[in-house]
């Protein structure tokens, strides 16, 4: 749809996602697809797929036919004429949640940490590029911030505190570039007052010492906000074991194979019976199992019985799942507090091997006799 990027534009993007990595503390990388389809990387990262739509099975021949448009603004940033390529996607919330510009303009789609650009963001001189990076970047941690502390291992306080300080840069920076974006006068000749030059820099710099002065007061308030947080979170587990839980835990104990259920700190552990699986023609015990199921999102499959040197599982080394696809369902199953759910799901896990990408075969657990 559109040639190569220019190096320095994909350059000037980078930067912009390194400064993100290093502000949220997690990675913000970028996958330029080969095709217009890229698969969602999900994990505790966050991923930037310019000119992009989420990969899913049967996706292009089953899916919504897929229209050339031309974005003539996005983010409130003028497009080149011959720069404006751009995808229109019929019921786009059916493929992920539709990112809207401040005109209503779907931009892009949020699966989990995955923002798919419908605009061809790499083809953008190097400082616009900038500014539409940051503008879609704050609007995909804006839609997603349901999700990102358990996906991103982080409290909800401090998360919220690193994404203000990057929205307040980004106004910032835009600012600045305001004169390289405005439009020209529609008048020959006609030329911009000399005074609301002089004002445009005063509010920058206004809002230059506003920014330094916030990031000091965000500083001390994210101490505090830390420590609040787990006294927080310690009500939260109390209302959510006297509400939520007792139900959640009646569920565990019901699903097939379970044998205990048991709460420790933010965790719930569940023990299972003996787990044995088929692997063509001959049958193999695996052992009895203990999920670990972390509040944060975090998930650790133990074998009691059977474990062979670091392998829980054909598909778990050192009591850690190779998830793959459903990793992030998990998450937001934990998230929503839905053990149960998230409990079949592993158990089925645990009674599933797949050759094609386990870590150590089944054969070297015992075979159960015919």
């Amino acid at each position: 749809m559109s040639p190569q990027p220019v190096q320095e534009t994909v350059d000037a993007v980078a930067r912009v996602l390194e400064e993100y990595a290093e502000s949220l503390g997690v990675p913000v990388q970028m996958e330029i697809p080969r095709q217009r389809v890229a698969w969602p990387r999900g994990g505790r990262a966050l991923w930037l797929h310019p000119l992009a739509l989420p990969g899913r099975s049967g996706w292009l021949f089953l899916g919504p036919a897929v229209t050339p448009t031309a974005f003539a603004a996005v983010c409130g940033f003028p497009l080149p004429p011959d720069r404006r390529d751009a995808w229109l996607l019929p019921h786009p919330g059916r493929w992920g949640r539709p990112l809207q510009d401040g005109d209503g303009q779907v931009i892009g789609l949020l699966r989990e940490t995955d923002v798919y650009l419908l605009f061809d963001l790499l083809r953008q001189e190097a400082p616009l590029a900038r500014l539409l990076t940051r503008a879609v970047l704050d609007l995909g941690l804006r839609a997603a911030r349901p999700l990102l502390p358990a996906l991103l291992g982080m409290d909800a306080e401090t998360l919220d505190a690193r994404i203000g300080r990057l929205r307040h840069a980004s106004e910032i920076e835009a600012l600045r570039a305001a004169g390289c974006w405005r439009p020209a006068p529609v008048e020959a000749g006609l030329t911009l007052p000399e005074q609301s030059s002089e004002a445009l820099a005063r509010e920058v710099r206004e809002l230059e010492a506003g920014l330094r002065a916030s990031a000091r007061q965000m500083n001390r308030l994210e101490q505090r906000l830390v420590l609040a947080d787990r006294r927080l979170a310690e009500l939260e587990q109390h209302r959510t074991s006297a509400d939520t839980l007792a139900r959640e835990f009646d569920r565990i104990a019901a699903l097939p194979g379970v044998t205990d259920v048991q709460v420790g700190d933010e965790v719930i552990h569940l023990y299972t019976g003996l787990i044995s699986v088929d692997y063509g023609a001959r049958r193999f015990r695996l052992g009895r199992f203990r999920l670990d199921l972390h509040f944060d999102g975090r998930v650790f499959l133990r074998n009691l019985t059977d474990r062979y040197e670091t392998y829980d599982h054909p598909h778990v080394d050192n009591g850690r799942p190779c998830l793959g696809n459903i990793q992030g369902w998990i998450q937001q199953l934990i998230a929503r507090r839905e053990f149960a759910a998230a409990s079949g799901v592993l158990l089925q896990y645990l009674a599933t091997v797949n050759p094609s990408d386990w870590r150590k075969p089944v054969t070297y657990w015992p075979e159960l006799a015919a």
